[in-house]
């Protein structure tokens, strides 16, 4: 695990050396990191003194690198040097919660690494590590209640959930996006009683817990932000369709996009379908989350919603929201690097595996290297983006239809009881 955490580290911060200046200390992300790290550092409020368009749980990650800078390519390497040591964090966790699953977890651990890897462009010049840490975090957590829950008492294991419900409500307070995966746990967490009054008692403690973190964060950014915070959350829905969007994609390759401008810090395109297409973002994202959420709770009916189905639907629902969403930036694959290596098991695991790295390795011939033919709407950037766009909707596909382990399979067992039975 050690050699498999310093090469992690190691690769993503050769590989960042080597980027060139435009998409490391000059892209526009560092830049407003820094600048936000700066700005607390002199005393200013954000939201109130300054816009940022991140949630406030963002601001621990842009902190620290400012601390120790005063120029903007030293801070991008620290903050590099921060967002790789997060990953390195993710693995460790991702690795402990395939054991806790009695699995190998040798083939999650290195199908995380090569992701990473693959995402070096976006991986440590963007914040989106913490949601990748949040995620294995909560996901280890989980799935190694029952570990503790055996070994050392129904407290131990309890503990372990609200921990994990504490996770998801660090990610979300940063990037809104861990919230998804409150429906999985909380049908984990009631996982024993198969009625929604079972559900509700099981996550009743966690959603407090995981409200509790979120409300620590949000409202004293309320409070001294005020208007500005509000106006954060108003700039995203005035988002208009991102290029690299699936819905983008398709018209593109249809030849209906005739233009591209520059807006709200990315490129959106212009051009016939587009409106609706933008329009109808909102709603369809709906439809695949709750066509997910449904997928979920069957299996919950059944009896088989294990530790092992906590990141298959988590996975589930972020690519839903992936795939439905008017905005679908490179980074935000970085979100799935601890949930689809742990969605399945045996040969599943293999090819959705595999389906997930052709993900992370187009998602970066996207960006950079074809970005400025998709602009162009000029193939073979086009036919890569929809490829790969394509590809989202295959995992989505295989994350609802993977069979069910069997729910033995799905708990640890405990040495200590099976010798006493064999006793």
């Amino acid at each position: 695990m050690c050699l498999f955490g310093a090469f992690l580290y190691w690769e993503l911060m050769r590989r960042f050396a080597g980027l060139a200046p435009r998409l490391a200390e000059g892209a526009k992300d560092v830049a407003i990191y820094r600048r936000t790290g700066e700005a607390i550092l002199a005393g200013e409020v954000p939201y109130r003194d300054f816009f940022i368009e991140y949630p406030p749980g963002s601001l621990l990650a842009f902190v620290p690198p400012a601390l120790f800078t005063e120029s903007r390519e030293t801070y991008a390497s620290l903050f590099a040097s921060e967002m790789a040591l997060v990953l390195v964090a993710a693995l460790a966790l991702t690795a402990y919660a395939a054991r806790s699953l009695g699995r190998l977890w040798l083939l999650p651990a290195a199908v995380f690494v090569a992701a990473a890897v693959l995402l070096y462009p976006v991986a440590v010049t963007r914040y989106d590590a913490v949601v990748a840490l949040s995620f294995a975090a909560a996901t280890a957590l989980a799935c190694g209640r029952f570990r503790s829950k055996r070994a050392v008492g129904a407290t131990a294991g309890s503990v372990a959930l609200l921990a994990a419900w504490a996770s998801l409500g660090l990610g979300a307070a940063a990037k809104l996006v861990p919230a998804l995966a409150a429906l999985p746990l909380a049908l984990f967490a009631g996982r024993e009683e198969r009625t929604f009054g079972g559900v509700a008692r099981g996550g009743l403690g966690g959603l407090v817990v995981f409200g509790g973190v979120v409300v620590a964060f949000f409202v004293p950014a309320i409070l001294f932000g005020g208007g500005g915070f509000i106006e954060s959350f108003t700039y995203h829905a005035d988002r208009g369709l991102q290029i690299e969007s699936l819905g983008a994609s398709v018209l593109m390759k249809l030849g209906y996009v005739n233009a591209t401008s520059f807006e709200f810090g990315a490129v959106d395109v212009r051009g016939l379908g587009v409106g609706l297409v933008s329009f109808l973002s909102f709603p369809v994202t709906g439809v695949l989350l709750a066509v997910t959420a449904a997928a979920a709770y069957r299996e919950w009916r059944g009896g088989r919603f294990g530790p092992g189905q906590f990141p298959r639907f988590a996975a589930a629902l972020v690519l839903a929201f992936l795939i439905g969403s008017k905005v679908l930036s490179p980074q935000y694959v970085i979100w799935l690097l601890p949930l689809v290596p742990l969605s399945a098991s045996g040969l599943w695991s293999v090819g959705v595996s595999a389906v997930f790295l052709s993900v992370c390795w187009m998602t970066t011939q996207i960006y950079p290297y074809h970005y400025f033919e998709i602009m162009n709407s000029r193939p073979p950037g086009t036919d890569i983006l929809l490829g790969r766009n394509l590809l989202l909707v295959v995992l989505w596909g295989l994350m609802l239809s993977l069979p069910s382990e069997d729910k033995r399979k799905d708990e640890p067992a405990n040495p200590i009881t099976e010798q006493a039975g064999t006793a």
